[in-house]
């Protein structure tokens, strides 16, 4: 089986990050040299920042960081201007929705260039997988008609860009139902029939199919526009204000992270890479820690615009987003005097 593919339970958003330094100023007034970012608690996106943090990377560069818990009760933009940070990160419908109830953020930074998702079904289930020799397309026929375990609402963005992403490929008429984020659940889900497969992301997937609990279908960034690189995923988002009077802090975070992203990629830093994934993920099989560290190849700070935008105006054809206000990536992303 192919780890690298493997994708998982985004589910993971527990207990309070926290390394604390400089207090918590206004989301657009830190000092120069300071930033708080907002983080969910054990999930995968943090590492190439804590990394970055560890080694010293931002030190190096004259900027200190405050590490926040994000809230789980709050959208994106809306978590950011409560908890006062700087920085958040976010996916596209989620940044777009904010901008759209009229907060003033950018998107400064990139972060996961697709939308990481993968199909997850029982190990011992009938039903094929590419890992198996099947086609993408003998997969999606296999899957018409069933039930899915979506991670989200039904009707909310993602669970309709899963939706669309599994009818493009063929999978129609399935059932969707929410289960949540949780492994344990979706196991769970999966092993009554409950649900034939569901859906999970970056480190649940490799937890739950490293375990022996699972089996990977499809990693769907490689299958489905949805999901790669037709559509853009991820980015580091910051209320304009602040970047307009901080964009030296703005830069050292970016290149900062792109160091923490080229230090997790490099074989010679395998073993530390290991031991601060741990400690920061709480998951301690090294197996499912090398699964979780193969997906760091969808991750890069560049933000391709027309890519962004393209996202965008796929949502507002979803009606994930709105035709008005009207998104336009160019003046939605800061490229921080570049």
């Amino acid at each position: 089986m192919n780890l690298k593919k493997l994708t998982a339970t985004v589910g993971a958003v527990a207990l309070a990050a926290g390394l604390a330094a400089c207090g918590g100023s206004g989301s657009d007034s830190a000092d120069a040299g300071t930033m708080q970012v907002m983080m969910f608690p054990s999930v995968a996106y943090r590492l190439p920042i804590v990394i970055a943090q560890d080694k010293g990377f931002f030190a190096d560069k004259g900027l200190m960081l405050n590490f926040v818990a994000t809230p789980n009760n709050l959208q994106g933009v809306q978590a950011i201007e409560a908890t006062k940070s700087q920085a958040g990160f976010m996916a596209m419908a989620t940044f777009g929705q904010g901008v759209q109830a009229g907060s003033d953020v950018q998107a400064f930074c990139g972060g996961i260039d697709v939308t990481q998702s993968s199909i997850l079904a029982k190990a011992d289930s009938e039903l094929p997988s590419v890992h198996d020799g099947a086609t993408p397309e003998q997969v999606f026929a296999a899957l018409k008609g069933k039930k899915f375990g979506a991670t989200t609402p039904i009707g909310s963005g993602f669970q309709i860009m899963t939706q669309k992403g599994m009818e493009d490929g063929g999978a129609t008429g399935m059932t969707y139902v929410n289960v949540g984020g949780s492994n344990s659940i979706t196991q769970a889900s999966l092993d009554n029939g409950s649900i034939d497969v569901a859906q999970a992301t970056p480190s649940g997937t490799q937890q739950m199919v490293v375990s022996g609990a699972a089996k990977e279908l499809l990693y769907m960034p490689d299958v489905s526009d949805m999901f790669g690189t037709e559509l853009y995923g991820s980015a580091w988002v910051a209320p304009t204000a602040w970047l307009e009077r901080n964009p030296a802090s703005a830069k050292a975070f970016c290149e900062g992270a792109k160091e923490g992203m080229d230090y997790i990629r490099d074989p010679e830093n395998h073993d530390e890479v290991v031991k601060i994934s741990q400690k920061d993920s709480g998951i301690s099989d090294p197996k499912v820690t090398d699964a979780v560290l193969k997906t760091y190849d969808d991750y890069s700070t560049d933000i391709p615009i027309d890519a962004m935008q393209r996202t965008f105006d796929t949502f507002v054809d979803l009606k994930i987003l709105q035709p008005e206000p009207y998104l336009d990536a160019t003046k939605l992303v800061n490229n921080l005097g570049e």
